[in-house]
């Protein structure tokens, strides 16, 4: 925790979640970023967005996901994340993994073994009977050109919603839960080469 100008404590983390928020993952983003820039290494940022079913229908649209269903998650998401690299929070229904010394290529590699998790997910207690999916896009040094830290988030999620438009995907798992039906309108998961 970090004090501010008012002696109010901010908070590093998302109570939700319990992962990093938004501000942390801006900080540690920024230094990766001036470090890989200056010492030529890579970095990596993979952006993953969730979305929650109940059968066919959509849960948290226009609403939050269920508290339960957000931690667990983000506890689902930290157990596959490498020592050094930094998982948070970054919107309502999507969480930034920060992969320092990791091209993207091997953020992919970390993304698929995240995906590989989903797959198997079946949501207990509260959740039971939900299903989770969840796409992916990355972006990284070297190979991308961007000027500042804060292009790498953009540039992955511009990524992930053209895949999506264009009916691909960057990186996609689902987990069933218990419902009986399985939604139709989710693409076949494929990896873009």
């Amino acid at each position: 925790m970090v004090s501010n100008s008012s002696r109010e404590w901010v908070t590093l983390v998302d109570k939700e979640s319990g992962l990093y928020n938004r501000l942390y993952l801006v900080h540690f983003l920024s230094e990766a970023f001036a470090r890989a820039r200056r010492y030529g290494g890579p970095l990596s940022c993979v952006l993953f967005r969730s979305a929650w079913w109940r059968g066919l229908e959509a849960i948290g649209e226009g609403g939050d996901p269920p508290a339960a269903a957000v931690r667990a998650l983000g506890r689902l998401l930290l157990a596959e994340v490498r020592e050094g690299d930094i998982l948070g929070r970054w919107a309502r229904d999507e969480f930034l993994l920060v992969a320092s010394n990791t091209p993207p290529a091997g953020a992919r590699a970390c993304a698929e073994n995240i995906f590989g998790k989903i797959e198997k997910f079946r949501p207990e207690g509260k959740l039971k009977g939900l299903s989770l999916s969840l796409r992916a896009g990355i972006a990284g040094l070297p190979g991308d050109q961007v000027r500042y830290a804060e292009d790498l988030p953009v540039l992955a999620n511009e990524r992930l919603l053209r895949a999506a438009r264009e009916g691909e995907v960057l990186g996609a798992a689902e987990s069933r839960g218990d419902a009986p039906e399985s939604r139709q309108d989710a693409p076949e998961p494929r990896q873009e080469t």
